[in-house]
């Protein structure tokens, strides 16, 4: 059995969504519209603090969701 979680709560989705989307404008305003794949920045110097308070699946499933609405593009141009 795997320890890792199969899902994430609705309003935890919503917030780790927010802070995606804080994390890709912040890296972008920062080095010249350089958009980083934001599962890429967890762990790395370049990781933005607003996304400390979520797990490396939180952010990654958010990732998901708004590649889902089409908001971000699945990976890097």
């Amino acid at each position: 059995m795997s320890s890792l979680p199969d899902h994430i709560e609705p309003d935890r989705l919503i917030d780790a969504a927010d802070a995606v989307l804080e994390a890709v404008l912040e890296v972008a305003q920062e080095f010249d519209g350089l958009y980083v794949h934001p599962p890429e920045l967890m762990g790395h110097k370049l990781q933005p603090r607003c996304l400390c308070d979520f797990t490396p699946f939180e952010v990654e499933e958010a990732t998901h969701f708004l590649v889902r609405l089409d908001v971000l593009p699945s990976r890097a141009a």
